[in-house]
């Protein structure tokens, strides 16, 4: 009984102390390089899909200036609200 009630509290504790974070200046920039595949500056087409998915499911309006693309200014702004959800690249 007492190995079982350790457990729980162990495994209860895990879930409690994760912590969440936004991603960071430089996880954004690592993932606007590997984004922008042809260095052009702006995510337009395939490029810019999976993104645009994620900002429009995300609770947060982005005011984007062209529809279909984004730019490196506004990747910045929803990566780092962590609309692509960072911690899936981070491990």
């Amino acid at each position: 009984m007492k190995k079982l009630v350790m457990a729980t509290a162990a495994v209860l504790g895990l879930g409690i102390a994760t912590p969440a974070y936004a991603a960071s200046e430089i996880d954004c920039m690592v993932m606007w390089n590997k984004a922008d595949v042809n260095e052009s500056g702006t995510l337009e087409g395939n490029e810019a899909t999976t993104y645009l998915d994620a900002i429009g499911k995300s609770d947060k309006k982005y005011d984007m200036k062209t529809l279909g693309q984004l730019s490196s200014s506004e990747f910045m702004a929803a990566c780092k609200d962590d609309t692509f959800k960072i911690w899936f690249y981070r491990t």
